[in-house]
């Protein structure tokens, strides 16, 4: 009569005599032995998880970083690009006001005195925004702010001005 049930997965059989049985060593024995399976297949499972999850972590590091860097890369780039597009530009400008001093040499020779002088200091401007990096210029901009804070706010309204009526030119070209 230990036959087990056909239409039970578990195997559960209530007319076997080791149910019905409990102080039978047979059950006991095959309860620790599953329990004993069962806490090792959750041990192996375990360590397993924590091997995934610890290489899933490794590499999510990884990308990260490598965006980050690749990000910083660009960032980068760009800045120099537009840095010395800047100077560029600031070179222009005192091409410019150098021709303007040319014009004006005859009619006020003091004038075009000082504004070639002007723009000889905006040559050296551009010049120095291009030799150097952007963490030179920014650390120089700096302490020329906490030197002249009156002048650098004064320079600063004077480049906006500058700017929006640059802007403004080119949106009636």
């Amino acid at each position: 009569m230990n036959t087990p049930n056909p239409n039970d997965p578990t195997g559960f059989n209530p007319s076997d005599e080791n149910w019905q049985n409990p102080s039978s060593p047979k059950p006991a024995g095959k309860s620790a032995e599953s329990l004993g399976k069962l806490k090792s297949s959750a041990t192996e499972t375990a360590t397993n998880l924590k091997d995934a999850a610890a290489s899933v972590t490794a590499d999510a590091k990884d990308y990260a970083g490598s965006v980050a860097s690749d990000a910083a890369g660009a960032f980068k780039e760009a800045v120099e690009t537009n840095k010395t597009a800047g100077a560029d530009a600031i070179a222009n400008i005192a091409h410019s006001v150098k021709e303007a001093a040319d014009g004006i040499e005859k009619q006020a020779p003091q004038v075009a005195g000082m504004v070639r002088r002007a723009a000889e200091g905006v040559e050296r401007i551009s010049t120095d925004i291009r030799d150097r990096n952007v963490g030179e210029l920014f650390d120089s901009v700096t302490k020329f702010a906490q030197r002249q804070p009156a002048a650098f706010f004064g320079i600063g309204i004077l480049a906006g001005v500058m700017l929006t009526r640059i802007m403004r030119s080119s949106d009636r070209s």
